[in-house]
């Protein structure tokens, strides 16, 4: 086992995986902790309105995550892939029949019969390789874009975050965007 030399909260995304991976529980924690809140304001944008329950969305993330990071070693941007899950859990959710007033075991679990499993799949393998593009991203550039894109803070909490300009941060999200436009188009 790991012998905590820092608190948790000071530890880099990567080190609470390598940590987590190496079989203790409380990494775990601070990834939660340190995610939740903005995973469910994302899952709240995308589910706005649909009656679905972002948190929901979130807490089976992190379950999936919990699985995922011990599943496997591969390399990781930490970030980004939990956006991945609860994007897909939501998209799941909204391609899924509502279920107001009921519980979730009065459902027997079938396939939606609108989805095309071929789009599915592709929209999956466009996403893996979007948050590839974005785990090569520069550190800056990939914060910026997270922050702005995922997390939805304003340009000016933003350079706050980043201890920057608004017009540097600006600068930093329009080279982002423009780097992974030119990656996933040329894949």
């Amino acid at each position: 086992m790991f012998a905590l030399s820092h608190p948790l909260t000071d530890l880099s995304d990567d080190e609470l995986v390598a940590r987590f991976r190496g079989g203790d529980d409380a990494p775990f924690e601070e990834i939660h902790r340190r995610y939740r809140s903005r995973l469910i304001a994302f899952a709240r944008r995308m589910l706005k309105a649909t009656g679905h329950d972002a948190d929901d969305v979130v807490q089976d993330a992190f379950i999936r995550a919990y699985r995922g990071l011990r599943a496997t070693d591969r390399p990781m941007a930490l970030r980004p892939w939990l956006y991945m899950i609860v994007r897909n859990r939501a998209l799941d959710e909204l391609r899924s029949p509502q279920r107001a007033g009921t519980f979730d075991d009065e459902f027997a679990i079938n396939a939606v019969a609108t989805a095309d499993a071929a789009e599915c799949v592709e929209e999956r393998e466009d996403m893996r390789r979007l948050v590839a593009e974005i785990a090569r991203l520069p550190e800056r550039q990939r914060m910026a874009l997270v922050m702005r894109e995922f997390d939805g803070c304003s340009h000016v909490e933003t350079a706050r975050r980043l201890q920057t300009t608004v017009p540097a941060t600006k600068s930093l999200i329009i080279r982002a965007r423009s780097n992974l436009g030119s990656a996933v188009h040329a894949a």
